[in-house]
């Protein structure tokens, strides 16, 4: 495994939570090759080996070779698995599941705008066939990965709260994301009023971390792609849109505390006001981490009419009271979470 994964992964572990909840139970993780769902898998095998947890993990994946060269070091392993097939298909698993983490949906911004049909049915339908898996299992927890996306357009800059809810335009179809997000929050919570099913919904900001591929189309990585190929960073914007964000290692343990002391039926941001940032901001902050050379941050005006860009909401920040009231304490600044992201990808960091 890479240095930088083993060590984040560990540092979950490590952190004050009741994991022997999970200790010899069955855990299915859908969309496993994501980066974000694929740090479940990891922190699960952590526990199993560190802590002799003897948890199975199944890892739902839709493409073979990529799960196979992300957890090639587990493919022997007798307590993981992967199951491989389409999330909108129903899955049929004959043994008992426990725990269920539903994270399959389109990953990067590129792929959800290129299918918008499959983007909305990998959330909804994804939603359905893994709530009627858990329905037919002893399931005792089952957490839904939202979005921030599923909040739509406010007409005030406040910190969104779980209790907000803005304007989506239902017949625009580069809303599908949002909109699949909104109706399988929905869905969860119908199947936990009629079958009682524990349900955790977490609504995750911006999640920087290893993982991602490079043209993936999310900010922070873009922006790795620049350096590597440019040693620059050019912005399509003005930079003064303001987002918030959390490196990886701190997101999951944020999700874990959620699932392990939170309440059903409940949704929680997964976010912390300390890592709110302007784009402007976090390319210099990328730009400064760069050790041995100058990496210049300028502007490109002529792409300022890109879609993406004119569509782009000023300020998406959100309010954590709920995560703190849990006893949540960020561990990296966004300086140190992007080094870490950024030395993962072979870039030659400064020491913070």
């Amino acid at each position: 495994m890479n240095k930088i994964i083993r060590d984040d992964v560990i540092r979950i572990i490590s952190e004050e939570l009741p994991f022997e909840k999970f200790y010899g139970k069955t855990v299915l993780i859908s969309g496993a090759n994501g980066y974000v769902p694929a740090y479940f898998v990891h922190t699960f095998v952590a526990l199993n080996e560190y802590k002799n947890a003897n948890i199975h993990i199944i890892a739902l994946c839709r493409n073979k070779e990529r799960a196979e060269s992300r957890f090639s070091e587990y493919l022997d392993r007798d307590d993981f698995e992967i199951l491989l097939q389409d999330i909108c298909e129903r899955i049929d698993i004959v043994k008992n599941i426990h725990i269920f983490i539903h994270a399959a949906s389109p990953a990067g911004i590129k792929k959800r705008h290129e299918d918008p049909v499959n983007t909305f049915l990998a959330n909804v339908k994804g939603a359905e066939n893994m709530l009627e898996l858990a329905r037919r299992n002893p399931c005792e927890y089952f957490l839904f990965l939202s979005s921030v996306d599923i909040y739509g357009k406010m007409n005030v800059d406040d910190r969104l709260r779980e209790d907000m809810l803005g304007f989506l335009d239902i017949l625009d179809v580069r809303n599908a994301y949002s909109n699949g997000k909104r109706a399988a929050e929905s869905l969860c919570m119908a199947f936990q009023a009629k079958y009682s099913i524990p349900v955790f919904i977490v609504r995750p900001f911006q999640i920087i971390g290893p993982g991602p591929e490079l043209d993936d189309g999310r900010l922070h990585i873009d922006f790795i792609s620049q350096i590597l190929a440019n040693r620059r960073i050019v912005l399509k914007s003005d930079g003064t849109a303001i987002r918030t964000f959390m490196y990886i290692t701190d997101a999951i343990t944020a999700m874990l505390l959620v699932l392990l002391k939170g309440t059903a039926g409940e949704a929680v941001n997964i976010v912390d006001e300390s890592g709110e940032a302007s784009v402007k901001e976090l390319a210099d902050m990328m730009a400064g981490n760069v050790a041995d050379e100058k990496v210049e941050v300028s502007f490109d005006y002529g792409q300022r009419n890109n879609i993406e860009v004119t569509r782009a909401l000023s300020v998406v920040t959100g309010d954590s009271s709920k995560l703190k009231k849990m006893g949540f304490q960020c561990r990296y600044s966004v300086v140190n979470g992007s080094a870490r992201m950024m030395k993962y990808y072979g870039i030659k960091v400064k020491e913070l």
